[in-house]
């Protein structure tokens, strides 16, 4: 069973496909075509890409036949870049100190992915301090950056995130997920 359908067998709200090359992660347009095929429509999918043209965003959608309802961007994307897409945008911000989250404030994205800061773009398993988010609305923040099955429940008790975004807590190796591990977490987060 494909790592895609174990993970919304075991509750996942979203399910992310990693257009980035340089990422262990990656995946090919006709690959993420083949795993999309064989979900419910009603799965929540959501392509990722890093400072990526429009035009290649668009061409990667359209090769695949892609159905996405969401689009995350991982990079230095500015306010123009994240508006305009007729699907839910999730602006990633990598937070290097408190301070970088004062480009979350009035950037035009439906949801804000806050991830610890790492030389590259996401995956490091690294986690941010918590305390930097007390005060921050967070109705439309999703949570990333270490979250393992250990600390996910209280992470979400302490932040009250929309939602949060896990990879390396759990995989048993880069792109190939732990499906123990993967169900542990989404049950600890759900409890929470």
């Amino acid at each position: 069973m494909l790592d895609a359908e174990k993970a919304l067998e075991f509750g996942a709200d979203m399910l992310g496909y990693n257009f980035y090359p340089p990422s262990p992660r990656v995946i090919a347009a006709e690959q993420a075509r083949q795993i999309i095929e064989r979900l419910p429509m009603s799965a929540f999918n959501v392509a990722l890409f890093v400072n990526e043209s429009r035009e290649r965003v668009l061409k990667v959608i359209a090769a695949g036949r892609l159905v996405y309802r969401g689009l995350q961007f991982h990079g230095e994307e500015d306010a123009a870049y994240c508006q305009g897409w007729n699907v839910k945008v999730i602006k990633a911000f990598r937070l290097k100190e408190k301070a970088s989250l004062a480009a979350i404030d009035g950037f035009p994205a439906d949801f804000y992915l806050l991830d610890s800061w790492s030389a590259g773009y996401g995956g490091s398993g690294s986690q941010f301090p918590w305390e930097w988010l007390e005060g921050v609305e967070s109705g439309k923040l999703i949570l990333s950056g270490g979250l393992r099955v250990e600390n996910v429940a209280e992470a979400i008790r302490r932040i009250r995130p929309y939602g949060v975004d896990v990879c390396s807590g759990v995989e048993a190796r880069p792109g190939v997920k732990d499906h123990g591990k993967l169900k542990e977490f989404i049950s600890a987060a759900k409890a929470a």
